[in-house]
């Protein structure tokens, strides 16, 4: 039997440099598009890495587009699945066309709703003067989710741009969208699209000619619950959104 490991990575595997440890040895990981170190894993995290990648292919389970993943500079040869699960590379780095023909249909269906929420959030941060950036994330010319962050430290504005619009535009919406929120990140997230859909997806391919798999999920946000729940075993690090909602609750 075969072990594949899916790995979620930004505050998992690494995280950026004002969320480490002021003590220690880090080590840079990933980057911005103009080449500056952005992302660092510490030894801990390093020696897990390591261990993961001894004896089983790890799969990048990620928000992050293609772009943000080559900037990790970290090898990895598997499989991936990326932007909340809309896109899946084959171990070549080419889309599963299966995949990639189901997610563009919800793509085109929720292609208008996030267009507007889009302008709708432009519009509300220069009308409040708020300190948060908005933009679409896909690929292949298909956009899969919305995401706000706050900048200049000023969190309380992201929290007021959702109370204020994203909250009302989500229940104007029927239930078609999910609203993902941890730290300096905030998503808007069409109901076809998820990490969890890609992982059953991929594990129903890899299994179709009897193989056996043991998996593995790893993840630190509540939103990787559900894709760590589709795996055989779970791992959250320690002081996460995830741990602190399981593990981190007080006994009763």
């Amino acid at each position: 039997m075969r072990t594949l490991v899916f790995l979620d990575l930004d505050d998992t595997l690494f995280q950026s440099h004002r969320k480490c440890p002021q003590e220690g040895v880090l080590h840079p990981v990933a980057r911005l598009r103009d080449g500056s170190a952005h992302s660092f894993m510490t030894e801990k995290q390093r020696a897990f890495w390591e261990w993961l990648g001894a004896d089983a292919p790890l799969v990048p389970t990620t928000a992050r587009d293609l772009d943000a993943l080559r900037r990790v500079d970290l090898p990895f040869e598997s499989w991936s699945i990326l932007v909340y699960g809309g896109v899946l590379l084959d171990p070549s780095g080419a889309p599963d066309p299966e995949w990639l023909e189901r997610m563009r249909g919800v793509s085109e269906n929720a292609r208008a709703d996030l267009l507007n929420l889009l302008e709708r959030a432009k519009s509300h941060i220069q009308a409040q003067r708020l300190a948060a950036r908005v933009r679409l994330v896909g690929e292949f010319e298909r956009p899969f989710y919305f995401v706000a962050k706050y900048r200049d430290g000023r969190d309380a504005d992201l929290a007021q741009l959702d109370a204020e619009l994203i909250q009302p535009w989500l229940a104007a919406q029927g239930g078609a969208y999910r609203v993902h929120r941890n730290d300096n990140n905030l998503a808007v997230i069409p109901q076809g699209v998820g990490k969890e859909h890609a992982v059953r997806y991929l594990i129903d391919h890899l299994t179709h000619n009897g193989d056996e798999w043991l998996t593995i999920g790893i993840g630190d946000s509540l939103i990787d619950g559900a894709f760590i729940a589709a795996c055989d075993y779970g791992i959250t690090p320690r002081d996460t959104q995830l741990f602190a909602a399981t593990f981190g609750r007080p006994l009763l």
